[in-house]
């Protein structure tokens, strides 16, 4: 059973190297957005992980909503 020749079948996204020289070839740098200010975090208690868990997910709804990234 004669095999093709393993090189002249491959997409260059399946050569490492290719997909490497493509990227060297044609650079493209994008600035990273500015991150949101985190809010200052003062010192808290919490009776119940449940407590502390609702706390943590509206924070972090607050930050989703301030990211530029959408």
């Amino acid at each position: 059973m004669l095999m093709p020749d393993r090189l002249t079948c491959m997409k260059i996204t399946d050569d490492y190297t290719a997909k490497q020289r493509l990227w060297a070839e044609s650079p493209r740098v994008v600035p990273a957005p500015a991150a949101p200010r985190l809010p200052d975090f003062k010192s808290r208690r919490f009776s119940s992980h449940a407590e502390m868990n609702e706390w943590k997910r509206t924070v972090l709804l607050q930050l989703a909503q301030q990211s530029p990234a959408k």
